[in-house]
């Protein structure tokens, strides 16, 4: 016969087990529980499910361990088996044998309570068992006095351990430790080393400052200017008009300029007489030899030719204060001087404490401004410097500083000590003052702190347990590094002996001032 078997996972509810019983069309339903995990024990359950298998036209068996669903299914006649193959080789007719009518209750008992229920009930027997005769022996007076004192004993050392404690106050043993060491700094370093290196940055400033000098040189400079005569030849076939101040000049460069002084018409091919002409210019300059002057300004130089038959003269300087190359010279390098002091002294405040300044100087790193006042060659009476330049000098941060003395102490540090970082200190021997030209200081740095005896709590507490207050500061004194003797505070201050316990005990490290 066909059969249709539906296994069952624990996370099966009724709805979903009646769902799959429907899926199938068998005469026969086999319901597998799943090995582990409780799933659809109820009663209830049951009931449901022998229901759907009714409406369904099918008969309903179980497969199952369970002790409650087999009671139940026992109960509402759904045949159980042990196994799957068992229960498709095995008829599932209920059986015919008499089954023992029990009273309805109004919920179902639970398998154990059906057992006991089977079984006849000896309530002597069960008095007797919950309430046995007590011994003779127990009832002795010597039997309770030693019960009661073996009690009071015990109390009596339940508070013997629990009852003392102890306060220890110790104080580390604490060194100085002092290192020399040579430093290298250098802008190519990256990092600090141990060996020394330490990585050094150019800080820059800028800096400006106004100067002036009294002039100390003479130049000439133009006074009057220069008079001549030049002629002029039409080239063309048409007559030309020549106004006055016509520019003429010469062919040097930069050319000397002269503007004609009158006015003149030229016939076609014709040479004029000659035309008075004045330098442009006021000067010696102005006083041009004979048939220099040769071209002329503007569209007429195309038609029209010129020279001078004579030479030009009466041009004239005079002489007038004005600063010399000297002067020029000087004034930059006190003004320099002054500023290069200034930027060094910006550099050194700005400075955070402990930073380091090696350089004895400023290096000029680029000039902004540089603006004299008159510019050269003019004359003038005092001379004048504006100056804004940028300097830069190589310093070495506290910070590395710092980092490599605690590497060098640190490596040189005994290793029963811990250090204290905040007793840090840093002298420098002989710290340099580079020239300006320089990338690299070396010095000698003498580095020191303060370092603390490392001692254990538990250390002292395990030298210290049982013993007598006195016996316990000579222990802890030979056998560990303390600045002074141990204060040692039994509580109660009677006891006469320490806690044997080692959470009754309080350890307090205090450091020397």
């Amino acid at each position: 016969m066909k059969t249709q078997i539906i296994q069952l996972e624990p996370h099966d509810d009724i709805d979903s087990a009646r769902d799959r019983m429907g899926w199938g069309q068998t005469s026969r339903i086999l319901l597998v529980w799943p090995p582990r995990g409780r799933v659809l024990d109820r009663r209830l359950d049951l009931i449901l499910l022998k229901r759907r298998a009714a409406e369904l036209g099918s008969q309903l068996a179980l497969v199952t361990a369970d002790p409650e669903v087999r009671f139940y299914a026992q109960q509402l006649a759904i045949p159980v088996f042990n196994s799957v193959r068992k229960a498709e080789r095995s008829s599932w007719r209920p059986s015919r044998r008499r089954r023992t009518k029990w009273p309805d209750t109004s919920r179902p008992l639970s398998p154990r309570l059906w057992r006991q229920r089977r079984l006849p009930l000896d309530l002597e027997g069960l008095r007797s068992a919950a309430h046995p005769p007590t011994p003779r022996w127990l009832t002795h007076l010597a039997t309770r006095l030693t019960a009661f004192s073996l009690g009071v004993f015990s109390v009596l050392a339940i508070a013997a351990l629990l009852l003392p404690s102890a306060r220890l106050t110790l104080h580390p043993e604490t060194i100085t430790q002092r290192l020399t060491i040579p430093v290298n700094a250098s802008p190519q370093h990256q990092s600090v080393e141990i060996n020394g290196q330490v990585p050094a940055q150019w800080r820059p400033v800028i800096v400006e400052g106004r100067d002036t000098l009294p002039v100390s040189g003479r130049i000439p400079i133009p006074d009057r200017p220069a008079h001549g005569e030049v002629v002029f030849t039409n080239l063309s076939d048409q007559s030309l008009q020549i106004p006055a101040g016509t520019i003429v000049s010469t062919l040097d460069d930069p050319p000397v300029r002269f503007a004609t002084q009158e006015d003149v018409t030229l016939d076609p091919t014709a040479t004029s007489p000659p035309v008075a002409i004045q330098a442009v210019e006021p000067g010696a300059k102005g006083n041009v030899p004979a048939e220099s002057i040769r071209a002329i300004e503007g569209p007429l130089g195309l038609n029209l030719l010129v020279v001078n038959p004579t030479a030009t003269y009466a041009g004239s300087n005079r002489s007038a204060p004005a600063p010399s190359a000297e002067d020029y010279d000087q004034l930059y390098a006190t003004l320099y001087a002054a500023l290069a002091e200034s930027a060094l002294q910006e550099i050194q405040a700005a400075l955070a404490p402990g930073d380091l300044l090696l350089s004895a100087e400023p290096r000029l790193r680029a000039t902004l401004e540089k603006q004299y006042t008159p510019p050269e060659p003019q004359p003038g009476n005092q001379l004048e410097l504006v100056l804004r330049l940028e300097f830069e000098a190589l310093v070495v941060s506290a910070e590395d500083l710092e980092a490599l003395a605690r590497q060098a102490l640190s490596a040189a540090l005994q290793p029963a000590y811990q250090p204290l970082p905040e007793t840090l200190r840093i002298e420098h021997r002989n710290p340099p003052r580079l020239p300006a030209d320089r990338e690299e200081g070396r010095w000698v740095m003498q580095a020191s702190w303060q370092a603390i005896a490392s001692i254990s709590p538990q250390q002292a507490i395990r030298l210290a347990l049982g013993l007598q207050p006195e016996q316990a500061a000579r222990r802890l004194a030979q056998q560990l590094p303390l600045e002074s003797q141990p204060r040692i505070q039994p509580i109660p201050s009677w006891w006469p002996r320490l806690p044997v316990l080692p959470f009754r005990f309080q350890v307090s490290l205090v450091t020397a001032p």
